[in-house]
């Protein structure tokens, strides 16, 4: 080999290398990127897992489907397509009857009697010609740390004392908060009074029609209509009913509470303290292995990822020797 060669071989070697090197250096600016992929799949995946993608709100609606007349248990009444729509009761041209309007009131009283102000109230109300309707207590326990007497009382009274027995009740205790309520249903109770004599001229001309039927067809066609009839009579008038009791007994929701005075009574933060040292322990050691299962679930959940992120990184550094080599 003679010297002009040598010198060719010597300075093509330096030039081999770099451009070996250039490459390596080319790879590697793209390893973030990798990494970065890598971490995305990582959280996506948690995303997932925890359900923080493809959730939708809820809608919800309520149908009627029956088709016919429903009844409301409170004040209002909803008629079929077939009947009229009763007048709006705030109308400039309804009909004011001051007999049809339902009375309430409630009334909350503090007490330093909770039995003797709970056993009055129910003895006015038989007084006046009222009743209890409903009644709840709650007294001390002290296993369960309770320290106040009260409860509630509904009850109704006919719609004349309905004034006097709220002024009388508030004299049992120390009043808290009172209110009245006065709906005027005179509108509704004449549309549905109308509809309901209407419905009775209609059962009157069936029964006619039902003793002139001449055949089979015409009779079941009749005595199908006239018990549709009927018991749309029945529903209003159950409806008119109800309307006059709401009307004529009056509705007082009373709440009594016994009040205790803070210098009547001493009592010591100190009388269940190793009780209450001992739950807080074992609370906290279950908080502890709350955690520690946790974090535990998640490792192994993250195992997958971690697998895959090894995989890519053990390739990596396997084409990173070869290039060397």
């Amino acid at each position: 080999m003679d010297n002009g060669e040598l010198k060719k071989e010597i300075e093509a070697t330096p030039v081999s290398a770099e451009k070996e090197k250039k490459k390596v250096f080319r790879f590697r600016k793209y390893v973030p990127f990798a990494a970065g992929a890598v971490i995305l799949l990582v959280i996506a995946a948690l995303l997932l897992q925890y359900g923080f993608f493809g959730m939708a709100g809820r809608e919800s609606s309520s149908t009627n489907d029956n088709g016919g007349a429903v009844m409301d248990t409170g004040k209002g009444v909803s008629e079929d397509s077939s009947s009229q729509p009763a007048a709006d009761i705030t109308s400039p041209d309804a009909e004011f009857d001051i007999s049809k309007i339902i009375y309430s009131g409630n009334i909350s009283l503090y007490t330093d009697d909770y039995k003797g102000t709970f056993e009055k109230v129910g003895e006015y109300a038989a007084s006046i010609g009222g009743f209890v309707q409903s009644s709840g207590s709650s007294f001390i326990d002290k296993t369960k740390n309770t320290t106040v007497n009260s409860g509630y009382i509904t009850m109704r009274v006919p719609a004349e004392k309905f004034q006097e027995a709220m002024k009388e009740i508030q004299k049992y205790g120390t009043t808290v908060n009172a209110s009245t309520n006065s709906e005027n249903i005179s509108q509704q109770y004449q549309d549905i009074k109308g509809q309901l004599d209407n419905l009775k001229i209609q059962e009157q001309r069936l029964q006619e029609y039902l003793t002139r039927a001449e055949n089979i067809q015409d009779l079941l066609a009749i005595e199908t209509e006239l018990n549709r009839v009927k018991t749309e009579i029945d529903y209003r008038t159950t409806i008119l009913n109800n309307w006059d009791k709401e009307i004529s007994y009056s509705t007082i929701y009373i709440s009594i509470t016994e009040k205790m005075l803070a210098t009547s009574t001493v009592k010591s933060p100190f009388s269940d303290i190793f009780q209450q040292i001992k739950e807080g322990f074992i609370a906290s050691i279950n908080l502890l292995l709350n955690i520690t299962a946790w974090v535990i679930v998640f490792i192994v959940k993250l195992i997958p990822f971690a697998a895959i992120a090894g995989a890519g990184y053990f390739f990596y550094r396997r084409f990173l020797r070869k290039k060397k080599q």
